[in-house]
């Protein structure tokens, strides 16, 4: 498939009118086996500041290289339409993206986290942005949904700001340190002059070189 110069310009001026003052070059690709001694530097260094929402970041600093190794190869091995993939700036991981199914087959849910010493940069709502391009102009969803406990006041801002609406809220089990177990549920619907997704048996990779180019 085939990629105008002109639609990616249109995607570079989406997305910074969304993000201003993002002005660095954010690449992006599919979590991959050999990436376990980079995620172990981050996860032990992002691990406190992860623990209070994310059950794992509980274990992470503690964790040995084959424990890390054994995390990156269970994102490695989900099948689809769960889906992983790691930010960069440069070499260097700064957060990870996620797609994980829902009950209804039309929908789908998106997770992310950023690394210790990047937050307040924009690179949540980029990596959010991303995620949404996946799940409606790849996949062709029809709704994507972001979950996170009621106490949690960051995850809270972050689809406000991209346009999501308050779906409804439920009670789950509390996984993490600061969690409540009383969540919300934000929903976000496919634009309707989207066309169907655009991935038909394409390679995944293959989307991810374009946004590099975004």
């Amino acid at each position: 498939m085939q990629f105008t110069e002109e639609a990616i310009a249109e995607e570079r001026k989406r997305l910074s009118s969304n993000h201003e003052g993002f002005n660095y070059p954010l690449t992006h690709r599919r979590i991959r086996p050999n990436d376990t001694l980079a995620l172990s530097k981050v996860l032990k260094h992002s691990a406190q500041h992860l623990s209070g929402y994310i059950e794992w970041a509980q274990y992470a600093k503690h964790w040995s290289f084959r424990q890390v190794q054994l995390f990156v190869n269970q994102h490695v091995k989900d099948e689809f339409p769960r889906e992983h993939f790691l930010f960069f700036i440069g070499d260097e991981i700064v957060g990870m993206g996620s797609l994980a199914p829902m009950p209804h087959p039309l929908d789908i849910q998106i997770s992310l986290w950023v690394a210790h010493g990047f937050h307040g940069h924009g690179i949540g709502p980029r990596i959010a942005s991303t995620i949404e391009w996946y799940a409606f102009e790849v996949y062709g969803y029809a709704h994507l949904y972001y979950q996170h406990d009621a106490t949690n006041e960051s995850s809270k801002r972050l689809p406000q700001k991209l346009g999501y609406r308050f779906s409804h809220s439920f009670d789950t089990k509390v996984s993490a340190s600061n969690e409540s177990g009383f969540w919300y549920s934000w929903k976000k619907d496919r634009p309707e002059d989207l066309p169907i997704g655009i991935l038909q048996g394409a390679d995944i990779e293959a989307f991810c070189q374009v946004r590099h180019q975004i």
